[in-house]
């Protein structure tokens, strides 16, 4: 799969895309504090093909028709508290800062911030063997995420659950993903081995990590523990 890597031109100044993030964090905090257990990000499933259409083409599909303010935000409220319970969402971040960062890292460490694009809200920067690039991250018609690529990215309801499906093909003797320089003359081969964390974990989230890591989803319920500890497993059902 090719994805097409991006050079940020700095931050951005107020616009739609960041007086959202800005509602979502803070107008809805309670929301993000107790997220709706019907957001649980565990229903999608990838789509390794989209039709493209007219109306796709022009920014709305069938599924996204049915798509209402609520579940947007809804779905987005979810998206930002997941990000910032992970540890390696780094929130607003210029593209040279995400390089510098990233600079003396490891082949494969990658970063989440926010995009400088006002036309996304997120995007993924990785160090590659060719220096550090990034990627837009895509918001569906749909109402999923995909990396802004060739069309054939795969698309999941959870932004955490589209980097680890990255994550797991990087796993591969051979490169599955290149990145086209914006010039599209060089295709570099680009894998995410490990998120580059901004904050250390307190330890209660580095158990439910463990725990999650060595059991499967729908065996969270089944562990002999109190309900409200498999509540906070199922709240992050992630391994990272």
């Amino acid at each position: 799969m090719y994805m097409t890597s991006i050079e940020d031109q700095g931050q951005i100044g107020v616009n739609e895309k960041t007086r959202l993030v800005v509602a979502i964090r803070y107008s809805l905090k309670a929301t993000l504090h107790h997220p709706r257990t019907s957001m649980e990000c565990t229903h999608n499933t990838p789509r390794n093909k989209r039709e493209t259409t007219v109306a796709s083409r022009q920014g709305m599909t069938t599924a996204g028709l049915h798509r209402t303010t609520e579940f947007d935000l809804q779905r987005l409220s979810r998206a930002v508290h997941l990000l910032e319970t992970c540890g390696w969402y780094w929130g607003s971040m210029t593209g040279d800062e995400a390089k510098k960062l990233l600079r003396r890292k490891e082949v494969g460490t990658f970063l989440l911030r926010d995009s400088s694009d006002s036309a996304y809200l997120f995007c993924i920067s990785v160090r590659t063997a060719r220096g550090t690039t990034s990627v837009r991250i895509d918001y569906t018609p749909e109402g999923n995420f995909r990396l802004d690529s060739d069309g054939s990215s795969p698309e999941y309801d959870c932004i955490i659950k589209l980097v680890h499906h990255y994550m797991k093909d990087s796993n591969a003797e051979k490169p599955k993903h290149y990145w086209l320089e914006p010039t599209g003359r060089r295709a570099i081969a680009v894998k995410f081995s490990r998120p580059l964390f901004g904050k250390v974990p307190d330890l209660q989230h580095l158990c439910r990590t463990v725990i999650n890591k060595h059991t499967p989803e729908d065996r969270v319920t089944q562990l002999p523990l109190p309900e409200r500890l498999k509540k906070y497993l199922k709240d992050y059902p992630y391994g990272q």
